[in-house]
Parts: C-alpha cells; structure tokens; sequence
C-alpha cells in the first residue's frame, strides 16, 4: 500500500509508466504514440487537464492534477466518453491511476474499454491502415494500404489521427474509430460518399464544405468489403488558408516587380481589383471568338465603329485586339471582348474561361519575348505591352481578363 509513495520519497524521477505496482502488467497495457490531451469534468462541471500516459482496457494511467480520489468523466469524442475513478495508493507526484468505471459510446455502455476504443487510444494511423487491410481480400491488401497513405500524403496531413476523423460504416451506422472529437461532418455527405465508394469498389475522394462557408473538409471514401467501408476525413481549412496567404504574398512581390519594370504601365491585378474597370466608359462594341475567323470579324466590327479621334493608332489597337483574342481561342478554346470608350481613352477588354497562367510562369508570361507556355500569352503579350499605354491583368483558375487602354495620343498622361 505504501510503495508508491516510499517511491516518491526514495527514487523521485523513476517513472511510473513501466512499473509493475503503478498498473498490472500484460500485453493490454499500452502507451499511446503521444500522449492524449483529455480534461477531467466533475459533477459539478467543474475541470482538470490532463493526459493519457498509458493504459490497458480496465485502467488509465495519467498526468494530472486532479484531486484523488474522486470521479471524473472523460470526453474522448462526441460519441465516446468514460467515467474513471481515481486510486490514490498507486501513482506519485501528479501520475496517477485511474479505475474506468464505465465507457459510453453511442447509446452503448460497458465496464471496459471494448477493441475500438482500445486501438482509438493505443494505435496510430499506421495501425488503423494495417487494420484496414487485414478486412480486404489477401489480393487487394497492399493495394489498399498503398492508396491509404497515398491519401494521407496527399492531403499534407502527416497524422490522421491527430488532425483528421477516421470512422468505419458498417450496416447503416457510422462509427468512430478515432480522430478529432471536434470536427464537424454532415452525416449524409459521409454516409453518401461511403456507399459510393462501396458500390464501385474503389477510393472515392470529395472536397466539402461545411454549411456555415468557414471549413473546408477533405474526405476520402475506401470500400472495404461488399457491405462496408472506411473513411478519412480531414479539415484542411488551415492548409487553404495558408496557401491563400502565400499566394497573395507572392503575388504582392509580382505585382511590384512587373510594375517597376514597366514604369507602371503594366498592373497585375486580382479579379476584384480589375471589376470596376469593366463597366466604366461607354460600350462602344462586343462580340466572342470560337473560331478563327471570328477574329477578323471582331478586327472589322471594332474598324467601323472606332471614334475617329484614335484613327491615329487604329494599326496598333487593331493588331492588340487581333493579339488578346488569338491567345484566348489557342489557350482558352474561346472568349469575349468588349470596346469602351471613356473621355479620351479606349478600352478594350478579352477575357476568357481558361485555366489562367500560372503564378510561376507570370514574370516571364509578361515580360519576356517570344516566352511561351501552353498557359502563357506568348510573344504577342509583349506586342500588346508595347503598343498600349496601360495594360491590367489578372489571371486565376476562373480564367483570364485583359484590359488594354489606348489614348488619344501615346503616352497620354491621362492613361
């Protein structure tokens, strides 16, 4: 009864976690790959933090400062949760052992931790793919266990059970083997996504977002048998934030360069920025392009209704526009124009639905001739530069828009 706090006194810095007297000794007992954050909760709801240490089916092992003895619930999961007693004969300084008196898991109770709530808390993601595996015919073992940490990898998720869910429907039910309790899924979109992927017999992946416009989800559907399957689910909300941050960081020092380079006369800007642009001045003309010969329709349609006061530069606004809209049917399949005129400025705008140039690719896009890409404008980029008196330009994955200014006389100040 005394030993452990003879250990205290004696051998302060001996671990508890692999002494025979702190917990029974056997093959159940288990420490976590990490150890598990949890809060203890009164009856009173009144808290204490703490961590799961090691632990086999009957007891927990844990870091805390709690008061012992005294009962406490521990909410793993939304749908799992223990009740746990604490010993105060076995443990010393703030490692103590706890009694689970009851786990609550769904509408079920039980007195010891059952299988699935013992690998939730003893394996890794290792160990559930391993799992996974082994409920697959011996033919598709390493296929599935290959593809499963392909996903993972994939999703820069470097801990699934950490970061992500991991559940498994079987019969109709949904049920949890691990990961973050707070992570908020609509169950039709899981049940919809497993069934697919059970009924084709392969991996189905799907991007979703929560109702609320604020989460991303990553959720991957893996057919384990005719009747079940598994799924991953990964909140990849900050992984989004993240890129989008170091895109727009990234795009800042393009658009500082490029415009340095070219003394202002050439903008890189988003699709907000550029938006107001589209509506100023008055439609002078528009038209689309599909088709080769629709760019010598627009060259003439734009002829007879050009002010006469840019007759002056007609070679240089007819040769832009012919340039905008050849890039826009060899790298989009197609796209619009519009002709505006504005006091003594003409604009012309081409957009297109395509894939956009890559952010990589925009410094060498704009301003390197006869540099060329299949996503890239090409040498006639730096034709349209030359001849214009101000070019904006943003590009994304929605596609492309062109805004070429023309004034009355080059290099007019109002451009």
């Amino acid at each position: 009864m005394q030993q452990c706090s003879q250990c205290n006194q004696k051998t302060p810095d001996r671990s508890c976690l692999d002494c025979d007297y702190f917990m029974s000794p056997g093959s159940l007992r288990r420490k976590p790959p990490a150890p598990i954050g949890i809060s203890l909760v009164t009856s009173d709801g009144r808290r204490y933090g703490g961590r799961i240490l090691v632990l086999n089916t009957m007891e927990l092992g844990l870091e805390t400062n709690a008061p012992v003895p005294g009962k406490y619930r521990i909410y793993l999961q939304q749908n799992l949760s223990l009740d746990v007693a604490g010993v105060p004969t076995r443990g010393k300084s703030n490692i103590h052992l706890f009694d689970i008196l009851a786990v609550y898991r769904d509408q079920e109770t039980a007195t010891r931790l059952g299988s699935e709530e013992y690998a939730l808390l003893t394996g890794s993601t290792g160990d559930f793919i391993e799992q996974v595996s082994q409920l697959v015919p011996a033919h598709l073992q390493d296929l599935v266990k290959e593809r499963l940490l392909a996903e993972i990898q994939n999703s820069e998720i470097l801990n699934a059970m950490q970061v992500g869910r991991v559940m498994r429907y079987e019969k109709g039910r949904l049920h949890h083997l691990g990961g973050r309790a707070d992570l908020e899924l609509p169950p039709s979109e899981i049940e919809k996504l497993v069934r697919k992927a059970i009924r084709q017999g392969a991996h189905c992946r799907e991007l979703i977002v929560s109702s609320d416009g604020q989460r991303v989800f990553d959720l991957h559907g893996i057919p384990l048998d005719p009747y079940s399957g598994g799924l991953l689910a990964f909140d990849i909300t900050e992984i989004i934030n993240k890129e989008r941050q170091m895109r727009r960081q990234e795009m800042l020092a393009y658009q500082e360069a490029v415009a340095a380079v070219t003394n202002g006369r050439l903008r890189l800007w988003t699709l907000e920025e550029i938006a107001p642009l589209l509506s100023q001045g008055h439609e002078l003309a528009r038209g689309e392009v599909q088709k080769a010969a629709d760019v010598a329709l627009a060259r003439s349609k734009l002829r007879s209704l050009l002010p006469a006061i840019f007759h002056d530069r007609q070679h240089g606004i007819y040769l832009c526009l012919t340039e905008a809209l050849t890039n826009a049917l060899k790298h989009a399949g197609g796209g619009e124009w519009v002709a505006r005129h504005e006091d003594e400025t003409l604009r012309i705008i081409v957009q297109d639905h395509g894939q956009g140039i890559k952010l990589k690719d925009l410094p060498k896009a704009t301003l390197l001739q006869h540099y060329s890409t299949k996503e890239s404008l090409g040498c006639g980029f730096t034709l349209m530069l030359y001849y214009t008196d101000k070019l904006y330009l943003a590009t994304g994955n929605a596609g492309t828009t062109l805004v070429l200014n023309f004034c009355q006389v080059a290099g007019q100040k109002a451009c």
